[in-house]
């Protein structure tokens, strides 16, 4: 009998079912919390939850060099397994609706004009510039500092030492519709959303078609809404999953897991005082002073780095851009939307750069130029489709593993999920930050920019 339960169950052991007991109660009263304190505050508190019950169930065995060597402590982490494997499951599931009808609705979205050819060029070569300028930086500083180094696991996956761009965009390029989609191959389904929305986007300017396109119009946006509320029930479901996701990691890897937590968190940091720099560069750049505009958007990046929603701030920085900064106004609401939407140097930008070297330190690859540039290239087709509420940087997290043919050691990454909190206020200010500079620099481009009200430190139109 004990045989049974321990191959088929795998929990015979009373520590291990007192572990999974645990948890169970854990999850129950942060449940109950929810109708009490924020989700941040929830998962900051499954992140010290999670700690502790690693932590401790380390203690009682004694902290071994091999966790599969203490029966109980094994059990406790296949059973926290198992939950981990649930949510990111369900996190990879969205994967491709997130990204095709995230792009679709944007391109259908998209009203025709004048200068809208102008506007969209410049505002999508700005916000991918600065957002493969710190997927850059992310990954250089992962590279530095050996980021991930100390959690190895064996992988069978390898990547080519010798490969030029074209082998790398060929080996990235679909021919089969059926297989991108069901083989989560992104840049497969990003293409497919393209040629589909731009498509119907021309036969829907025939007359007798254009009732139907707006039909189609309508249908891709509920749907993208649809997914997207989806999602954000997922995301909520973060505390219960940080609380196995922490503890597992320190059960299979032991405390020096929190060592790459913690240097996770600094390397985030760091990567937004850098953007800073680089933003500063852009706006000399165009003959604008970067301590202006610092001052004058202090307030809106104050909010983007509590609030940690570029969304939820989209209205205070059109706002800022239009009254404060000398943006025109179709310019400040047409860019600042679309930076809530794609490009994002924070979270589609650094956050996924240092994403790309955790794990593939964690497997044991190296990263070499061409990796690098596979990285670079992941992450600006990953960020076309990022939208700019809590938490959505675990998509884009998600479409980096898939993308670098990393899927099984997505697990790798609950340390870093773990602590997401802590993290996305920095990469949420730097979203925010992103969008204002490309619309700044759009409008000033498009000679557009009252550069007299940029200067001027008293001034606030209405």
């Amino acid at each position: 009998m004990k045989d049974f339960f321990i191959n088929f169950f795998t929990l015979s052991e009373p520590l291990s079912i007192t572990f999974v007991l645990v948890y169970l109660i854990l999850c129950f009263w942060l449940n109950r919390l929810a109708y009490t304190i924020s989700f941040a505050k929830r998962m900051t508190l499954a992140l010290f939850l999670g700690v502790i019950l690693g932590v401790l169930a380390q203690y009682l065995a004694n902290f071994p060099a091999n966790s599969k060597e203490v029966l109980w402590l094994e059990q406790t982490r296949i059973w926290y397994s198992f939950v981990v494997n649930i949510f990111i499951s369900l996190l990879k599931l969205m994967i491709v609706p997130i990204v095709f009808f995230g792009i679709s609705s944007s391109l259908l979205k998209l009203e025709g004009g004048v200068k809208i050819s102008s506007i969209l060029s410049r505002s999508i070569f700005w916000l991918l510039i600065t957002t493969a300028i710190a997927s850059a930086i992310g990954l250089s500083l992962g590279v530095i500092f050996n980021l991930g180094s100390d959690v190895v696991v064996q992988t069978s996956k390898t990547i080519k030492e010798a490969r030029t761009l074209s082998s790398i965009l060929l080996g990235l390029m679909p021919n089969n519709i059926i297989d991108s989609f069901a083989n989560n191959n992104i840049l497969g389904v990003i293409l497919v959303a393209f040629l589909f929305t731009l498509g119907a986007r021309k036969i829907g300017t025939k007359e007798e078609n254009k009732e139907i396109f707006s039909t189609y119009k309508n249908l891709v946006i509920f749907i993208n809404k649809i997914i997207m509320n989806v999602i954000t029930n997922i995301i909520q479901l973060m505390p219960y999953a940080v609380v196995a996701m922490i503890a597992n990691v320190l059960i299979a890897n032991g405390v020096a897991a929190m060592k790459e937590a913690g240097l996770f968190i600094i390397l985030t940091y760091a990567s937004g005082i850098l953007m800073i720099v680089v933003f500063s560069i852009i706006l000399a750049f165009h003959g604008l002073s970067p301590m202006v505009y610092y001052k004058k958007a202090f307030e809106v990046l104050l909010l983007a780095f509590t609030s940690r929603s570029s969304a939820g701030v989209l209205p205070i920085t059109i706002r800022t851009l239009h009254t404060k900064l000398g943006v025109s106004e179709n310019n400040a609401n047409f860019v600042a939307g679309l930076g809530a939407t794609i490009g994002m140097s924070g979270c589609a930008g650094y956050y996924v750069g240092l994403v790309a070297a955790f794990i593939m330190h964690s497997a044991g690859l190296s990263i070499d130029l061409s990796s690098a540039v596979l990285i670079i290239i992941i992450t600006l087709v990953g960020s076309l489709s990022i939208a700019g509420i809590p938490g959505i940087s675990i998509v884009a997290a998600s479409i980096m593993i898939t993308g670098l043919g990393l899927g099984d050691k997505f697990y790798l990454l609950g340390v870093i999920f773990a602590i997401d909190p802590i993290i996305d206020m920095v990469r949420t200010m730097s979203n925010v930050n992103g969008a204002m500079i490309a619309a700044i620099a759009t409008d000033s481009e498009l000679k557009t920019l009252n550069k007299n009200e940029y200067k001027d430190l008293n001034n606030e139109r209405d």
